[in-house]
Formats: C-alpha cells, sequence, structure tokens
C-alpha cells in the first residue's frame, strides 16, 4: 500500500489533511511503521463523538421505492397492473370476473451437481418454442388475406417481440383447438410479445424491417386474443393497435412485406372462401335481430355507441336482402371501434360500459351466424370460432347488471342454439 506523507504548512508544520502526496513503498517495513498511534486530538474527538447519542434510522416513506409484484397472477401481468396476490382469487380478476391463474412458485435453484437436469429443463423449453413454431407455420399462420402464407415464414427473424407473438399464437391455437394445455406458455409468450412492441413503439421507425416486425408482432397478438376466452375487450383494443401501426408506421406500403394486407384483399380471401352451392338466403333469425337492436337503442348515450348501432342496424337490414354481401362486409365492421375518435374509443372500452359489451355481443352472435352459413361448419382458421364467440358472450353476460340482462336475450339465444340460424 502506498504510504503518504504530509505536505508542511507555512509555518513549518504539518497537517494530514491537506495535499496528501503517495510515497514508493519501501522494501522492507519496520514494526513502527505499521502502528498508528492515535493523536490526543483524535482522542478528544472519538470521546465526544461517544457522547452523542445514536441518529435514529428514517423511517421509509409509504409507497417510496414500489416495485410492481413478480408474483402476481397472469391476467394483472397481461394488463400490465398491480396484483393483490390474493388467492385462490386475486381482487382484480374477482371484479372482472376472470379466471385467477398464478404462475407456478420457482422450484429451489439446484447445486452444480444438478447440471444435467437444468440442461434438460433448458431442452424442454427450446423443444415447446419449436413445436410452436412448426405449428405456427403449418396451422396456426393468420389465415387472411389468402394466399399470403409464404409471408409468415420469415417473420421470427425480424425482431424479438415478432417471434414471441407467433410463438404465443401457436401455443394458444394448440391449446384451444388440439386438447394439449399451453396456456401458460401462451400468455408468458403474450406478455413478452407486448413488452417488446410497446419498447419497439417507443422508438423511431426508421427502416421498412422495423415497420414489418411491429406489424407482424401486432397481426399475431390480434389474433391470439380471438382465441383467448377471456380477451374480448383486448381483442378490440389489438384492432385498433392493428390500425395504427398499418397507417402510421408502415412508411412505404409497396415496400412492406405485408402489402398485400389490405382491405380489398381481406374481403377477396372471403370470397374464396365462401361455399358458393349454398343459397344466398337468410338462415338467421334477422328480425328478432333488428328487434333486439331497436330496444338496445334506448341504452345508447355516447356517440361511439350511436355508430356502432347504426351500423349493425345497416348490417341487419343487408343480411336480409343479401347475406352474401353481408357477410363481405363483416370485414369493415370489425374496424368500426377504429373509426371512433380517442374520446369515444375510451369511453367504448370502459369497464363500466354495459352498453358497448351489449352491442359487441349482438355482432359477435351474427358474425358467428353468418360464417356458419358460408364457411361451414368447422372454419378452425377463422378467428370467431363458437368456442370463443360463444364464451365472449357468456361472459358478457354474466359481468353485466340486471338492467341489461333482457337485452342480452338475443345474443345469448343464439350461443345457447335456440335461436334459429
Amino acid at each position: 500500500m502506498a504510504r503518504y506523507s504530509a505536505s508542511p504548512n507555512s509555518d513549518g508544520s504539518s497537517t494530514d489533511s491537506m495535499f496528501l502526496t503517495p510515497l514508493r513503498q519501501p522494501s522492507v517495513s519496520t514494526e513502527s511503521d505499521a502502528i498508528t498511534t492515535p493523536s490526543r486530538t483524535d482522542e478528544n474527538e472519538t470521546s465526544d463523538a461517544e457522547k452523542q447519542p445514536p441518529k435514529r434510522k428514517r423511517k421509509p416513506v409509504p409507497g417510496k421505492g414500489f416495485h410492481k409484484s413478480k408474483r402476481g397472477c397472469f391476467n394483472c401481468k397481461r394488463r400490465r397492473v398491480k396484483c393483490s396476490e390474493a388467492k385462490p382469487e386475486c381482487r382484480g380478476c374477482s371484479r372482472m370476473g376472470l379466471t385467477c391463474i398464478y404462475p407456478e412458485s420457482p422450484s429451489p435453484t439446484p447445486d452444480k451437481s444438478h447440471g444435467s437436469s437444468i440442461a434438460n429443463a433448458k431442452a424442454g423449453v427450446n423443444l415447446d418454442h419449436l413445436r410452436f413454431f412448426r405449428h405456427f407455420l403449418l396451422e396456426a399462420y393468420p389465415p387472411a388475406p389468402h394466399g399470403t402464407e409464404a409471408v409468415w415464414h420469415n417473420v421470427a427473424a425480424l425482431s424479438s417481440e415478432a417471434s414471441n407473438a407467433i410463438l404465443g399464437l401457436a401455443a394458444q391455437h394448440l391449446t384451444l383447438f388440439h386438447g394439449t394445455d399451453y396456456s401458460i406458455q401462451a400468455l408468458d409468450l403474450r406478455v413478452a410479445a407486448i413488452n417488446g412492441l410497446n419498447e419497439a413503439l417507443s422508438q423511431p421507425c426508421l427502416t421498412s424491417t422495423d415497420a414489418d416486425a411491429r406489424y407482424a408482432a401486432i397481426i399475431a397478438l390480434t389474433y391470439q386474443s380471438a382465441y383467448m376466452p377471456d380477451a374480448m375487450m383486448e381483442f378490440i383494443m389489438m384492432m385498433r393497435g392493428w390500425m395504427f401501426i398499418q397507417t402510421k408506421l408502415v412508411p412505404d406500403p409497396e415496400m412492406s412485406m405485408f402489402r398485400d394486407f389490405t382491405r380489398e384483399a381481406f374481403v377477396g380471401s372471403m370470397r374464396q372462401h365462401v361455399e358458393l352451392q349454398r343459397n344466398d338466403k337468410a338462415t338467421i333469425a334477422l328480425d328478432d335481430f333488428l328487434a333486439s337492436l331497436h330496444i338496445v337503442r334506448s341504452l345508447c348515450q355516447g356517440t361511439g355507441e350511436i355508430k356502432y348501432l347504426s351500423a349493425l342496424e345497416r348490417l341487419g337490414r343487408l343480411a336480409k336482402e343479401s347475406p352474401m354481401e353481408a357477410f363481405l362486409e363483416i370485414v369493415p365492421c370489425y374496424a368500426l371501434t377504429n373509426k371512433m375518435t380517442e374520446d369515444e374509443f375510451k369511453a367504448f372500452t370502459l369497464p363500466s360500459n354495459g352498453t358497448a359489451r351489449v352491442l359487441l355481443a349482438h355482432f359477435l352472435m351474427l358474425n358467428y351466424a353468418l360464417e356458419m352459413q358460408f364457411l361451414g361448419p368447422t372454419p378452425k382458421h377463422f378467428a370467431f370460432c363458437k368456442q370463443i364467440s360463444t364464451a365472449w358472450v357468456i361472459r358478457v353476460a354474466a359481468s353485466l347488471p340486471p338492467k341489461f340482462q333482457q337485452h342480452m336475450m338475443w345474443p345469448l339465444g343464439m350461443a345457447s342454439g335456440s335461436m334459429g340460424m
């Protein structure tokens, strides 16, 4: 250790606290060098310090240094809110009528002798991801527009948020249609994709590759929402995000790998899937649908609700004249909420807005009925299969106050099969 000498003051004395200059370490040190004798001044300072009462530690300020819960349920993680961690059901899930699922408690970290088991666990995770990716390419890729399957082959290489989104979509698709429960993996991948997408959106979009990565992620996240039994409002929000990225972040649509993902292409895709041998005659209780909307009109107060109701009434009247044209008009109806202003959309998607949920339930059941008429009984490739549509409608009815229940009779009747189709 370097030793220090004191530089002299002007009066010839020396002071230890001023201008310390390092000296070269001697080759041999004496015992006196290693021992330091405190001066009288040091003793006085020490005794004075001992007489002073010990300082009290400051109490922590409530809320300061707050961190989000790491052991919260999956629904709270997905919604990015703090979880109360109450079990078996947290306050947020109880209030919103959701199924509360917590992640498994992490197992104790094994010692080095268990290295092989760690390697096997990592290999298992990788194998799951490989299975998800293979399933995505073969079956779970977004099916519309028709003929764009090849676009998705290289999406995983665009960014981490894009790869997590397509893996999460595939895991959810496997859970829904193939009887293997990958719901936890699907949700973990979804949370990672959403966090990655939010991070990407906070950065400038400089190239078409940047835009394509964000576009791929939002499409996959939207389709995954459509396969989740408790994600109706999340689907609506993802649709709006899809429109935002498509219209605001794609600098040159002709240079994008998603240049064929236009409204016309989606409508054309639906035409190619229609079973032309079916008669263009309504097999849906459309008079009951329109009568139900007429009753719902008395509930509509906000501008967004009135616009949505008017669009549904036009769709119902068109379905009476030509179910085929009404079915093709379903595609732009998906974007009805996208046309709302920011204030209208916020009011429409408020958890307390029961009227909006009644309107969405009517749209879901009309959409499903038209799909069944023109796409056949098992359109697995399309988002609104009966399992999800009915699950969303039943959840809406269960969450609404009693005053809304009479307005849910037509959607619930369609969901249960008691209404004509």
